[in-house]
């Protein structure tokens, strides 16, 4: 297996990217791509260039990438990064067959089935709130939320939308990644070779992009629907921070 450059980004597109204020679209511009919002400074600093003051906007905002999602992306870059263990005897079948990283394409699934969960849970937010709840409880496998449910929210196919992104090849890439970890996990060792989770990390930045264009394709408009990084781990650590301080 060649290597791939340790210096790469695990976090293609969520580098930068925050929320609107207005309109719930992911953006990394001072302007949103979706709606047009320009957001307000958080307050102005002064720079001094050629001994001439300059006063300039300073923007803070807290990014897009939730902990859950940050952490999976650490885990897939460590597993990848990993030294190979040597072949032993006892373990020469099994090295033959399947992937020593053969736990990057697991993780990355995670990912995205994960992703695909905050994308329906903002949409849902629409919603009452015990009509999204029965429509996630009777589409709880990925593939039924990619289809049935993906149609029945927004009167569209997930690969339509892809193709009219320039993601199509995300979409064959992704079917592909389900059938072979669907495969391993049912017997098929060999189903997650070398090659796949070669594959699996050059397209992780394409499927990422693709995640965010159908995120602002489909979920936007909404500014009351939690924030992309509004998991678990955020509303835990908010709720810490809320606590009133000891007398």
């Amino acid at each position: 297996m060649e290597a791939i450059s340790r210096d790469r980004s695990w976090l293609g597109p969520w580098s930068g990217l925050i929320h609107c204020g207005k309109c719930h679209a992911l953006m990394s511009e001072s302007r949103c791509p979706c709606c047009g919002h320009a957001l307000e400074p958080d307050h102005w600093t002064t720079v001094t260039v050629d001994g001439r003051e300059h006063k300039l906007p300073a923007y803070i905002n807290p990014g897009a990438l939730s902990w859950t999602a940050h952490s999976l992306l650490g885990l897939m870059k460590r597993e990848w990064e990993r030294p190979l263990l040597p072949e032993e005897p006892s373990t020469a079948p099994l090295a033959k067959q399947c992937s020593q990283r053969v736990l990057v394409v697991i993780l990355f699934w995670t990912l995205f089935e994960y992703l695909m969960d905050q994308l329906f849970q903002t949409a849902l937010n629409r919603l009452p709130h015990g009509v999204g709840v029965d429509l996630l409880r009777r589409h709880q496998s990925i593939g039924s939320r990619m289809d049935r449910l993906y149609t029945m929210l927004f009167d569209a196919r997930i690969k339509a939308d892809l193709d009219a992104l320039e993601h199509s090849v995300v979409y064959d890439h992704l079917q592909k990644i389900q059938s072979r970890r669907n495969d391993f996990i049912h017997g098929n060792a060999d189903a997650i070779d070398d090659d796949l989770v070669r594959e699996t990390v050059e397209r992780l930045p394409d499927v990422q992009a693709a995640w965010v264009a159908l995120y602002n394709l489909r979920c936007t408009g909404d500014p009351s629907a939690p924030r992309v990084y509004e998991d678990e781990r955020h509303g835990e650590f908010v709720r810490q921070n809320e606590r009133p301080s000891p007398p």
